[in-house]
């Protein structure tokens, strides 16, 4: 508020100014050019509210005020103008009149002080005619200035267009790019669902009715990634988000709000239903069941879903599991460790990569504690994740010795997170599932591979000098354990 006190100042001179110049023109004290015209005085209430820069100042866009506080900083007398910014920060004392007397000082006393022989000539006063054309100027100024939209509006206005079915392809994808970039801010990202935004996003990401374009859900999952990553907020409304009944008014489902939604992982129905649980099909290209119009194949994949938009499904669902719990429960309630193990199988080094990435992230921070049980939560799921990382050891063995430089790294880090971050009996179990696998032997190969990398490539020889010293690492500890030297809970 204090930026705006100081604003309303700067702006009160603005109108003492212009008042100034009008009542000196109409004394006589300036020759008008032209007709001159008499205004009589508006009456005192009137006048007073013509002069109340801060309930102008309210009626103002943002940017217009901001440009006509530049100008009053420009035309006034920095002297006085720091002192009213001193009055304004110690809680302005001395009230309005004083105020006022600073803005009027503000702006007279810069043209009352004798130039010196090095400074530019005085201003010439203004006729009558020639205020008058500028205040219409500036009115057409702020005109232009107030129809310029602020993002929010940019929001609403991109949602309008990519949630339409009746807009064309080119339309809703270059209105989603737009998007994309809107919500990158946290605090655009925030305000999707005030803004009426959020639904009809997941509608069309999720494509719940079935007609979405490929191109258009693969925009708007990219959105979607972009407003979850690293937000809690967000995060929490997207969980809460339920499809609708395809009704005209309920097309794009309901954000209930993080408080107004029961444990979705509590039974499978409620877990399949829930975003997480939706994303993680849309990944590995399963077809909604309830778009019975589209067959799909013995193993459910179906060819319409393309690879962009697997991997935007992808990155939306590591943006929302990586943290958010709540999320993360429902997607392993709703079959999540199967969902791995098809992007673990993936014969895209792309898709791969993102999900052993995503799955180092869950077994370095994982859900130990689990739901509550007087939330809903059932006993057993939330040790899921972790016995996952036993199934999935053998396929991260596997690929130490595929793909390039960047994806053997990924499924490195994935396998460490698998034998040395995970605790308790899953833990053992991926420690003594990697023994079995012949890690250790994997781990020299793949030691020796990132040397040979280090001394072809002399620019990024550090780095993988790096990496071939942690395989080598890695390869002791499961010496370790092959031999049986060290303990389960030693590791």
């Amino acid at each position: 508020m204090r930026p705006r006190r100081v604003a309303a100042f700067a702006l009160a001179a603005l109108f003492l100014c212009a008042h100034g110049w009008l009542v000196a023109a109409q004394a006589g004290a300036v020759r008008p050019v032209g007709d001159a015209v008499d205004h009589a005085p508006p009456p005192a209430g009137e006048a007073a509210a013509a002069v109340d820069p801060e309930g102008a100042l309210e009626a103002l866009p943002e940017e217009s005020m901001q440009s006509l506080f530049n100008w009053a900083i420009e035309n006034s007398d920095p002297e006085t103008l720091r002192e009213m910014a001193a009055r304004a920060e110690r809680g302005g004392e001395g009230g309005d009149d004083a105020s006022a007397a600073d803005a009027k000082r503000a702006t007279s006393s810069k043209d009352a002080k004798t130039p010196s022989p090095d400074s530019p000539p005085r201003r010439r006063e203004l006729t009558q005619e020639e205020m008058l054309s500028k205040r219409k100027d500036v009115k057409e100024a702020l005109e232009l200035l107030a129809s310029n939209p602020t993002e929010q509006q940019f929001i609403k206005q991109a949602t309008e267009m990519f949630a339409d079915p009746r807009r064309s392809e080119a339309d809703r994808v270059l209105a989603l790019e737009e998007m994309e970039e809107l919500v990158a801010p946290i605090d655009n990202a925030n305000d999707l669902h005030a803004l009426g935004a959020l639904a009809p996003l997941l509608s069309v990401a999720l494509d719940v009715h079935g007609d979405a374009p490929d191109a258009v859900a693969a925009g708007a999952l990219g959105v979607l990634a972009v407003a979850l990553s690293n937000n809690e907020k967000v995060a929490d409304l997207v969980h809460s988000w339920r499809a609708g009944d395809g009704s005209a008014g309920d097309r794009h489902g309901v954000v209930h709000g993080a408080g107004n939604v029961p444990c979705a992982s509590a039974e499978p129905r409620t877990a399949r239903a829930s975003v997480a649980a939706r994303l993680g099909r849309l990944a590995v290209g399963i077809i909604e069941e309830d778009h019975s119009e589209t067959k799909a194949s013995s193993s459910g994949s179906i060819s319409t879903v393309s690879s962009t938009r697997r991997g935007k499904a992808l990155r939306a669902l590591a943006s929302l599991t990586r943290t958010h719990f709540p999320s993360r429960r429902a997607f392993f309630a709703a079959g999540g460790a199967d969902r791995f193990a098809a992007l673990f199988d993936a014969e895209d080094e792309k898709t791969r990569k993102r999900a052993h990435a995503l799955a180092t992230d869950i077994w370095v921070r994982p859900d130990v504690a689990g739901g509550p049980a007087e939330k809903g939560y059932p006993p057993g799921r939330r040790d899921e994740e972790l016995q996952m990382a036993r199934d999935l050891v053998p396929r991260l063995i596997a690929a130490l010795a595929t793909g390039s430089r960047d994806a053997r790294e990924k499924a490195m880090g994935a396998l460490e997170a698998a034998i040395e971050r995970v605790g308790g009996e899953a833990g053992a179990a991926a420690r003594d599932a990697a023994a079995r696998g012949h890690a250790g032997e994997a781990l020299v190969r793949l030691s020796r591979f990132f040397e040979e990398e280090a001394a072809a490539e002399p620019e990024t020889a550090e780095h993988a000098l790096s990496l071939a010293h942690e395989a080598a690492r890695l390869a002791g500890t499961m010496r370790a354990v092959g031999d049986g030297s060290a303990g389960h809970d030693e590791l």
